[in-house]
């Protein structure tokens, strides 16, 4: 098994089998202690180690091995509450799975061309995060931007829901941002909005609105700031900022 043929083709299988954040990243690291074991067929590991690694409760952790397995691309074998479990990669390269390359390049310029306009009377309007709650922040991503974030992206924006506390709307919503006032991507403008909802205590989709208006209507008016610069929309939104006297 070729380590990074099998990496490359899980990412381009994403692409129209998109998982949650968490299942890629059980499959990432299933596939790296299978590197390290040198691939074999079957491989035991502990249900603890993969929690520490992965960063979830056993119930978590079983909820998103179920959908690799369901997916095709493990198998498991219990072997009691007393020994670890079994695992077997299913490779794509022995199945044949994987497909020719896709010209991307094309397809992000076509969707970013289209999102435009549009995506942004969806947000000031009713926002896209609010009328579909069932999206995940992984396919709000793919909506915007035209493309997949990465395992370590999808990990870190997963951080601001699982550790900050925060609705997955709001992370759409950041998505959302970003894609609007960004020329062109820029995943660190996703996290420095996410931040600053972080700070501003924000952590439904109803303050994240009302902040975002507040910051909107802020940055119309003609300001003097008192410290020369504006450390975080956040503070602007909190008329933290002040006129020189």
């Amino acid at each position: 098994m070729d380590h990074i043929v099998e990496m490359s083709a899980f990412i381009d299988w994403l692409e129209i089998n998109p998982l949650e954040p968490t299942t890629q990243t059980l499959w990432f690291h299933l596939m790296q202690i299978a590197n390290k074991s040198g691939y074999p067929e079957w491989f035991t590991v502990a249900n603890t180690l993969l929690q520490a690694k992965v960063g979830v409760t056993e119930n978590t952790l079983i909820k998103h091995r179920n959908v690799l397995v369901q997916k095709g691309r493990i198998e498991y074998k219990s072997q009691g509450k007393q020994k670890a479990g079994k695992y077997k990669i299913i490779s794509f390269t022995s199945i044949n799975e994987v497909n020719s390359p896709v010209n991307r390049e094309v397809n992000h310029a076509v969707k970013r061309e289209v999102k435009g306009s549009a995506l942004l009377k969806d947000i000031n309007s009713s926002s896209a995060s609010s009328s579909d709650k069932q999206e995940s922040f992984y396919a709000a991503h793919i909506r915007v931007f035209g493309f997949e974030c990465n395992p370590f992206q999808a990990e870190s924006l997963s951080s601001y829901i699982d550790q900050d506390g925060m609705d997955e709307s709001v992370v759409i919503r950041a998505i959302e941002r970003a894609g609007t006032a960004a020329a062109g991507y820029n995943f660190n403008l996703i996290k420095k909005i996410l931040d600053d909802y972080f700070k501003s205590g924000v952590r439904t989709l109803p303050q994240a609105i009302a902040l975002d208006e507040q910051f909107d209507a802020r940055k119309k008016k003609p300001i003097q700031f008192k410290s020369g610069k504006v450390r975080s929309f956040a503070e602007m939104a909190r008329g933290i900022v002040e006129n020189d006297a």
